[in-house]
């Protein structure tokens, strides 16, 4: 794909913020995340390394996280072209972290994506030194970013660094490998997902309300909504694997009272948005991924 200038591209994605509401704005939005993606990780010099992050990041993937910092970004009238960004740093953390799951030592997949997950294409100390680099570039896209002024800048640093470290999605994986299904309890069932999948939601969110610089009564809106999306994303995946021998909540309380608590997740996270000025794209958000509630 030829490389154009940052404030090029900044007038494209402008440009298409404007045919939004003629087009499917999920379609559309995840085409801008795809390319500003495969943008970032063409610079510089090839190495294996690069190609191993080409190959995590470039995969395919529902971008569910991203989408949702643009989701939330449009709900808050701010620019996609201040959070285009943010968003493609949240989804280098997420493909970090799937790489990094996927492991001999975590929880030994083969397959990620309908291919042969990272670490059997190009090796474990590869894959591991992939997955240290699309962290680390993250933070750089973002430190870098010449819209953003620089106070921001340090806010969506510390964000994104809290929620991958010790008490985000390092301790969510920590406590998974060493939980025990039959000794643990929906709550803590609960807590462990929020670790390994809400945190993640949290942050895709809260960035873009940092963003936006949204007021107080705005944040909790947008957070009142995120925490509940995560929830039932987290509790629609474990009805998927309802019949896995691991630590799930759905093997505890039964699968219709998960897709009845589902249900209940997403009401409450239609009620947090209800009769706001363009609740309708946060909607559309939900209708992408849960449309068969």
């Amino acid at each position: 794909m030829k490389s154009i200038d940052y404030e090029t591209r900044g007038t494209m994605l402008a440009i298409n913020a404007l045919d939004y509401a003629a087009t499917d704005w999920i379609a559309q939005t995840r085409l801008m995340i795809d390319d500003q993606l495969d943008h970032h990780l063409s610079l510089g010099q090839t190495s294996p390394v690069s190609e191993a992050m080409r190959y995590s990041v470039l995969s395919g993937g529902k971008r569910i996280r991203p989408l949702l910092t643009m989701a939330v970004s449009k709900y808050l009238d701010c620019a996609p072209a201040h959070t285009i960004d943010v968003a493609c740093a949240i989804e280098m953390i997420h493909s970090a972290s799937l790489i990094l799951d996927d492991l001999p030592c975590m929880d030994n997949d083969n397959v990620r994506r309908n291919r042969v997950s990272t670490h059997v294409k190009f090796g474990e100390s590869l894959t591991i030194l992939a997955a240290v680099s699309l962290l680390t570039h993250s933070q750089c896209m973002i430190a870098s970013h010449k819209s953003l002024p620089g106070e921001l800048r340090l806010k969506l640093i510390r964000l994104l660094c809290d929620t991958v470290g010790a008490q985000g999605l390092s301790l969510g994986q920590y406590i998974d490998l060493n939980t025990k299904i039959e000794a643990t309890s929906p709550a803590a069932i609960s807590d462990m997902h929020h670790l390994k999948t809400g945190v993640l939601f949290v942050a895709a969110a809260k960035a873009a309300c940092l963003a936006a610089d949204a007021a107080p009564e705005k944040q909790e809106q947008v957070m009142h909504f995120t925490t509940n999306i995560g929830l039932a994303f987290q509790l629609l995946d474990d009805i998927k694997d309802a019949d896995a021998e691991e630590t799930n909540l759905v093997t505890r309380i039964g699968v219709t009272s998960a897709q009845r608590k589902v249900r209940e997740y997403l009401q409450a996270a239609n009620i947090a948005i209800e009769g706001e000025p363009n609740a309708d794209v946060l909607q559309s958000f939900v209708g992408e991924f849960f449309r068969k509630v």
